[in-house]
């Protein structure tokens, strides 16, 4: 059987430039110079190895597998200086000097074999010393071609280099040999069959990566990670070979037990490795990290992302969710942030932001997802293939659910959120390469959407800014009113006909007066005096509410609870009279005189529920979602200043509560006010 392991290498060497050559057929790419010699190099290294297969087999002259080295050696060289120069023709390519010579000395070579194939001429070192001249010039070419290049591009040149300088390695020490002891040794003649084999994958990575060479073979990522399972197991098998071998040599004796158990254990421990889920996905990414481009086109990617983000005509939360939805081809999403503790759902896109199954699924998973900064595919977690660091409440979420994907992002100023999306169409799975560019996207838009917060944040300091600019003219208006009050109340000295009457007129002009005096003094201080903070009764101030805005039709109405408690408030409490004046207001504005208006309270030991419902015009989803608690945005023209909604949100917020608003246009509006019991107010109780 030794006697055929070198025939049999020569043979694979054979099989292998077969293999390349009908890749390189297969690709549909215009005909190029190195494309040609692509081919040439390939059938005759397969005829150069066949040759030589065929002539260790029948132990045949050696000189018809040099004359056929020869031949490929040239043509190798040549394919490299016409990439070193980027020729388009071959007389390009033989322009320099260095070049022409280089290929003379290999053309000489194999004129010589073929003379000598006729008559015996020249001693056979004078052939060897050939063959190793052009073992020289093929190292120096590849020395200058992995020098030449930019650092960019080592990782295309990177396994040519290798392939190539393992070729004419062999052969430099096989030459080399063979000119100092006068004769080929067998074994190293024998054994570089399988050296050109082991060379062959990396001149094929070679031929994928090289733009240049205009051949862009492909190989499934399936293909080699069964082929790298397959040498794994034969490489495990030769050495559990060895290791009988060893012990063979050892002079220890098997009997049929041992050898039994060893080969049984040898099977199970091979079994295993092959069965280890986590062992083949980490094979699966490093063979696709270092073997294969990248799924993405990164440049590309960051490029278009950054022209969804700058889409003109669309809110910020529209365009962060369309270019996370953009690269994975998915059909409708959700984006979600995090505030004052709540998720809320705050655009979509090809969905309703009611859709049934977003709040269910916040509710279960949201916020660990957030917490662990989890990319969570629900398909998974219904099949138990997903095992996420936290507890999964499988009863508390739905499937099937219309929604695949949950994607969360944190930015540093602490802005969080998810995005919710259906299931991607640019892949059949989601892998490593997937998860990286979903985690790089989700954290830009973290920083996108908090720097957009705190832009508007800052609009509205600077609008606040104005307001007070604005107030510095009324001041001197109201200085002009108090003037002419103080002026009427002395002219009306003069004229008073009926005197009770006008005391108290008196009484009433200096009261406004002493009121517009302390107003000039608020607004030259730019400030106004904060109210202090006190205990009151709740059902008090509804009371008080509704008995103020009786003057306007349609009267509010106050409905409270059957078995009610009472709830008190740590606030203040003018203030808070004051929102949900502007709130009933705002609601009998909207309303025909012959609708209703009504107040409605809930209460828990722990909060109240305050809600105001009209049955009026009502608001769109993207008035509330847009401008209603916009500072400064008012639909009453010059009758309104459009802070009453925005300070009621700011008020109920510092309480710790929130306002949630359900309005469908056309048939009316709820507010919700949630007020959760506060920590002075539970103490008073006491």
């Amino acid at each position: 059987m030794e006697h055929l392991l070198g025939p049999a290498g020569y043979a694979m060497a054979a099989l292998g430039f077969a293999l390349i050559f009908l890749l390189i057929l297969a690709t549909k790419r215009k005909r190029h110079l190195q494309k040609r010699l692509l081919q040439g190099l390939c059938l005759l290294g397969m005829m150069w190895c066949g040759i030589a297969a065929w002539q260790q087999l029948y132990a045949l002259s050696r000189l018809p597998p040099l004359l056929a080295e020869s031949l490929f050696n040239l043509c190798l060289i040549v394919l490299i200086m016409s990439s070193l120069t980027d020729s388009k023709r071959l007389s390009d390519t033989l322009k320099q000097r260095s070049n022409r010579w280089f290929c003379l000395f290999i053309a000489v070579s194999a004129s010589l074999e073929i003379f000598r194939l006729m008559v015996p001429v020249l001693h056979q070192k004078v052939y060897f010393f050939l063959h190793l001249g052009q073992a020289i010039i093929g190292l120096w070419f590849i020395e200058k071609i992995y020098r030449s290049s930019q650092q960019a591009a080592r990782h295309a040149i990177k396994p040519l280099s290798l392939g190539l300088g393992l070729i004419f390695g062999y052969n430099f020490a096989l030459y080399a040999d063979a000119v100092l002891t006068n004769a080929l040794t067998a074994a190293f003649w024998q054994g570089r069959g399988w050296v050109i084999t082991m060379a062959i994958p990396f001149l094929l990575l070679a031929i994928k990566r090289l733009n240049q060479w205009e051949s862009r073979i492909y190989v499934s990522r399936d293909v080699v990670y069964h082929s790298t399972l397959i040498m794994a197991a034969s490489a495990y098998l030769m050495a559990m070979a060895s290791v009988s071998y060893l012990i063979k040599v050892a002079g220890f004796h098997w009997t049929d037990t041992a050898q039994t158990l060893f080969f049984a254990l040898g099977s199970v421990v091979l079994a295993s490795l092959f069965l280890s889920e986590s062992l083949r996905q980490q094979l699966k990414v490093f063979i696709t990290k270092h073997f294969f481009a990248n799924k993405y086109e990164y440049r590309q990617e960051w490029m278009q992302f950054c022209a969804a983000l700058e889409q003109p005509d669309r809110s910020p939360y529209d365009k962060a969710l369309a270019a996370a939805m953009r690269p994975f081809g998915c059909e409708y999403g959700v984006l979600v942030v995090k505030k004052q503790g709540h998720l809320r759902p705050i655009a979509s896109l090809n969905c309703s932001l009611k859709h049934p199954d977003i709040m269910p699924t916040l509710q279960a998973i949201g916020d660990p997802v957030i917490e662990y900064q989890w990319i969570t595919e629900l398909n998974h977690l219904s099949r138990g293939l997903d095992a996420p660091p936290f507890a999964i409440p499988h009863a508390d979420l739905i499937f099937p659910n219309h929604f695949s994907l949950l994607i969360p992002f944190d930015s540093s100023s602490q802005y969080q959120g998810l995005l919710l999306l259906s299931q991607p169409t640019t892949s059949d799975s989601i892998n490593w390469e997937d998860r990286d560019l979903m985690r790089a996207i989700s954290q830009q838009l973290g920083v996108y959407l908090a720097m957009y917060e705190a832009h508007q944040q800052l609009s509205e300091s600077q609008q606040f800014d104005t307001f007070n600019r604005m107030s510095s003219f009324l001041v001197h208006d109201l200085k002009n009113v108090t003037a002419q009050l103080q002026l009427l109340s002395r002219n009306a000295e003069q004229h008073k006909h009926n005197p009770a009457f006008i005391d108290d007129a008196f009484e009433t002009i200096d009261h406004a007066i002493e009121r517009l005096n302390k107003m000039s003094a608020q607004l030259r201080k730019k400030q106004i005096d904060v109210e202090p903070s006190q205990a009151f009764e709740l059902v008090e101030v509804l009371n008080a509410v509704c008995q103020t805005r009786s003057v306007q039709q349609p009267m509010p109405q106050l409905l409270l609870p059957e078995s009610f408690t009472s709830f008190t408030l740590y606030a203040s409490k003018e203030r808070f009279k004051n929102i949900l004046c502007h709130l009933v207001q705002n609601a009998q504005d909207a309303t025909p005189a012959d609708g209703r208006v009504t107040l409605q309270l809930a209460v828990t030991d722990e909060q109240a529920m305050i809600t105001i419902s009209d049955s009026g015009h009502g608001m769109s989803d993207a008035f509330i979602r847009e401008r209603l608690f916009k500072p400064f945005d008012t639909t009453k023209g010059n009758a309104g200043m459009g802070i009453g909604a925005y300070d009621a949100k700011t008020m109920i917020e510092q309480l710790g509560g929130q306002i949630e608003v359900q309005s469908v246009p056309g048939q009316g509006t709820q507010f919700h006010l949630e007020i959760p019991l506060s920590k002075k107010a539970a103490t008073i109780l006491k």
